[in-house]
């Protein structure tokens, strides 16, 4: 009985809600990010044809550029979860333009996409989206959207556990599967231009990418990873608005030092 009452307190809490902060709630714990993290990251390990992992020793020196951008980024003090996750890059023999993080902090970089960009800065934009995502926690946060009501009954009666592990086995079923919203990218883009911000990269790095496919003509073909629903120009108007707000930082590009990580990472 004192559950049932103390469910209905928390029901009655969830009514008084606005829609916009509801987006906002994550009934899942920083435990159960980790956990489906490990999931997605034994379904990658394994799945080697659809995730060719570059070999860590042949590429010792990619990873290493690679991890040094990522360490740049968890130590810029922006980071809420940098010492919660455990945090790792890998990177993917495939010629395709994307990157994604696993919740729990596992990321993983296709060699088409370094290949594609121009200079460190827009990497290490990539790399701080995604870790937005990661650190924001989102995938989660999505799962609460979708299942909220649920789950938080499983929890109040006990049941959570049972209920977790179908959720996140559903998630974890599809890399990627959960999609994030406007709202997410959005916060995602703004993150990664605060980061770079208190980095020496150039902020603007953020919107290379978007600038490129957008010169190109590619816009519309975004992938889903780092484009999910606001266009390429809007995203870049976006990116600029809050640079402009902290400060228009220049900040470095590494063009020459990215053209060392291009020829390691095409190594055959």
């Amino acid at each position: 009985m004192r559950a049932k009452v103390k469910f209905l307190s928390i029901l009655a809490l969830f009514s008084f809600l606005s829609c916009s902060t509801l987006n906002q709630v994550n009934l899942y714990t920083i435990d159960d990010d980790k956990k489906l993290g490990n999931q997605m990251f034994e379904q990658i390990q394994t799945d080697t044809k659809e995730y060719p992992l570059m070999d860590e020793t042949k590429y010792a020196k990619a990873y290493a550029q690679v991890r040094q951008i990522m360490n740049t980024i968890l130590q810029s003090g922006q980071v809420e979860h940098a010492k919660d996750f455990e945090w790792s890059v890998k990177l993917i023999d495939a010629d395709v333009l994307n990157a994604f993080a696993c919740p729990g902090g596992k990321m993983y970089v296709y060699r088409g996409l370094i290949q594609y960009l121009d200079n460190e800065a827009e990497l290490a934009g990539v790399m701080a989206h995604e870790i937005g995502h990661v650190s924001g926690r989102h995938s989660t946060r999505q799962m609460t959207k979708q299942y909220g009501v649920a789950t938080l009954t499983s929890m109040i009666l006990g049941k959570n556990a049972s209920q977790l592990a179908t959720t996140t086995a559903q998630i974890a079923g599809s890399i990627g599967g959960l999609a994030f919203s406007r709202s997410d990218e959005s916060e995602a883009d703004a993150f990664a231009v605060r980061v770079l911000t208190a980095t020496d990269y150039n902020p603007l790095g953020v919107a290379g990418f978007f600038k490129k496919m957008e010169a190109e003509g590619k816009s519309n073909n975004t992938p889903a990873i780092l484009s999910t629903h606001p266009s390429s120009p809007d995203r870049i108007s976006k990116i600029t608005a809050v640079w402009q707000s902290l400060g228009s930082k220049k900040g470095n590009d590494y063009a020459e030092r990215y053209k060392v990580l291009k020829k390691n990472v095409a190594i055959k």
